[in-house]
Parts: structure tokens; sequence; C-alpha cells
């Protein structure tokens, strides 16, 4: 499960400047590889990551 907050988009182009992704559990490395090279072709970058509870916590910054 994947939650968006602070203004999600799904990494689109001309998206909001911060977003935060929680995937609960386990990260499917494949989807994960996936929305990464999305989100990079989109002018997205991955700004930090934290692990708490079981919970990875991505916060993607719009370079572009």
């Amino acid at each position: 499960m994947v939650l968006g907050l602070g203004g999600f988009s799904g990494g689109k182009k001309g998206g909001p400047v911060y977003e935060i992704e929680v995937n609960e559990g386990s990260v499917n490395m494949r989807h994960f590889t996936k929305a990464a090279n999305e989100r990079a072709e989109n002018g997205y970058r991955m700004a930090h990551v934290y692990s708490q509870d079981r919970n990875t916590i991505v916060v993607w910054e719009r370079t572009g």
C-alpha cells in the first residue's frame, strides 16, 4: 500500500515540489525501481528515505 502526503501526483511532470510516499510493510523492489526511474524522468529526485515500524518513508523532491 502506498500513501501519498503533501500533494500526491505520483511523480507527474510539474507536480508539487515535495511528495512524501509511505510504503507499509515490505517494498516490492521491481515496482520501486520502476517508480524511481519514472520520477527521475519527470524531474524528481529521491531526497530522503526513512524506515520506521516496518514502514518505508520516501521524500521526493522536484528538481526542475
